[in-house]
């Protein structure tokens, strides 16, 4: 351990101490369990049906990435450049990604339980028919001209955001925690049937639908 005023490592989740990882800096070619990657460029890395296991990714460019069916549990991806990455078929199990860019990343058919995305970049994210099995959440993160479209998110919560120009399209957010966000953005409230909103988001919705319903408001009923 670290002593005598020197900075501890950071506290992450699941017991991963990078200090107790194997450090490796060439791409995997198959399954990788406890390792530590830090300060490499892996851009435009392909994986095919391999497994990350209690990998602790930091400072890692994989802008361009083409990832097919991989799977990570229990790893940890801070300052992870993932940049038009295109995943197809990617499982995430008990995974936090701090400080972390997707803009423009595509991701389809994925399924995530218990992840969380802290001070994340999703700005221009293509996501399609991605499901929360488990717990979900987006804390502080940026989600401007994002687009979800069949998305199952029941298990999800988004907690200061950003959503400017939000596409919602055939998603399925029932349940999902929408507390402390600004809601004005979004596109497509018939998405956003039986998720939860505070007192104070009751004015945005009420907008959203007259505007997406496009409705009429008028001053006072007619008397006839």
């Amino acid at each position: 351990m670290k002593s005598g005023g020197e900075d501890e490592p950071r506290v992450v989740p699941y017991g991963i101490d990078p200090r107790d990882l194997d450090p490796v800096t060439e791409p995997p070619l198959e399954d990788l369990s406890d390792a530590f990657v830090s300060n490499v460029d892996w851009a435009g890395l392909e994986l095919a049906g391999i497994r990350l296991t209690r990998c602790y990714l930091t400072d890692v460019e994989l802008l361009e990435a083409d990832w097919r069916n991989v799977r990570l549990t229990e790893c940890v991806l801070e300052r992870v450049d993932l940049s038009s990455a295109y995943l197809r078929g990617l499982t995430m199990d008990r995974c936090e990604l701090i400080g972390c860019r997707l803009t423009g990343a595509q991701l389809f058919d994925g399924t995530l339980t218990d992840v969380t995305f802290e001070d994340c970049r999703l700005d221009f994210a293509v996501w399609e028919e991605v499901q929360a099995t488990g717990p979900v959440s987006w804390v502080g993160c940026t989600l401007d001209k994002a687009s979800l479209t069949r998305c199952r998110l029941t298990k999800a919560a988004f907690s200061d955001c950003r959503m400017k120009d939000l596409e919602l399209a055939d998603c399925d957010l029932e349940g999902a925690d929408l507390r402390g966000n600004d809601l004005t953005g979004i596109n497509g409230v018939p998405s956003l049937y039986g998720a939860r909103i505070g007192r104070d988001q009751l004015a945005d919705i009420t907008a959203l639908a007259v505007r997406d319903l496009n409705l009429t408001v008028e001053a006072e009923a007619v008397s006839w």
